[in-house]
């Protein structure tokens, strides 16, 4: 327990989730439906609350459409949880080393994301559902890698699932003062399936060896 055992991994999972959805652009249409201007949507890693501050803050400079993402919590996944055995060794990039890389257990988690979208319009709101919603059914999949302190000199792809609650809660302003602007809001959360490495303190193995095992096969022989 007195390791330090820190990767980026929270880091780098949340940056992946917010490159994945930080492309949005919605259109304004005229009534014959024709779009007549594109807006791209800001994506804010911060809490509603504070995003709606800043909003009613003039002098934060932040307009609508804005996307809020923040985490919520960050639980073990029992589900993913098969035994406690120490690790796997996986060969080193310099064949002549004579040991192997050891890649201890991670610690399966799952990241919980709040994502609220604050927008002026209602067709704000629906072209930026329209956007996820058709690619998370019922979740997508992005990719990060493996801390570089296990695989010295190379790089092992982790991916993680991405699944959607699979609801947006949509509240409207009722008491609304006479200056203040209109917003619709839109609550909807993610849950990140990630991995938590531990201290990279253990040593190296015996190198693993490869055996060559090509076969050709061939005909003619007589069966007994």
């Amino acid at each position: 327990m007195n390791k330090q055992p820190y990767y980026f991994e929270i880091k780098d999972l949340i940056t992946q989730f917010i490159s994945a959805f930080d492309d949005v652009v919605i259109s304004r249409y005229n009534k014959a439906r024709v779009a007549q201007d594109k807006i791209e949507v800001r994506y804010l890693y911060a809490p509603k609350e504070r995003v709606v501050h800043d909003l009613i803050n003039k002098a934060q400079h932040i307009t609508v459409p804005a996307i809020a993402v923040s985490i919520a919590s960050v639980a073990r996944d029992e589900t993913r949880v098969f035994n406690k055995i120490t690790g796997s060794y996986s060969e080193s990039p310099d064949l002549t080393s004579e040991v192997s890389d050891l890649l201890p257990s991670p610690v399966p988690v799952n990241i919980s994301v709040n994502m609220s979208i604050i927008t002026r319009y209602q067709a704000d709101m629906d072209q930026i559902i329209s956007n996820f919603v058709p690619y998370t059914n019922p979740y997508i999949v992005v990719s990060w890698k493996v801390p570089s302190d296990f695989v010295q000199g190379r790089i092992e792809e982790i991916r993680s699932e991405v699944d959607w609650s699979g609801d947006v809660s949509l509240s409207y302003p009722e008491d609304l003062a006479a200056n203040a602007p209109y917003r619709v809001t839109g609550d909807t959360s993610f849950t990140i399936k990630g991995w938590l490495f531990p201290d990279n303190s253990n040593q190296p193995g015996k190198r693993i060896f490869y055996i060559d095992t090509k076969f050709t096969p061939v005909t003619g022989f007589d069966y007994m």
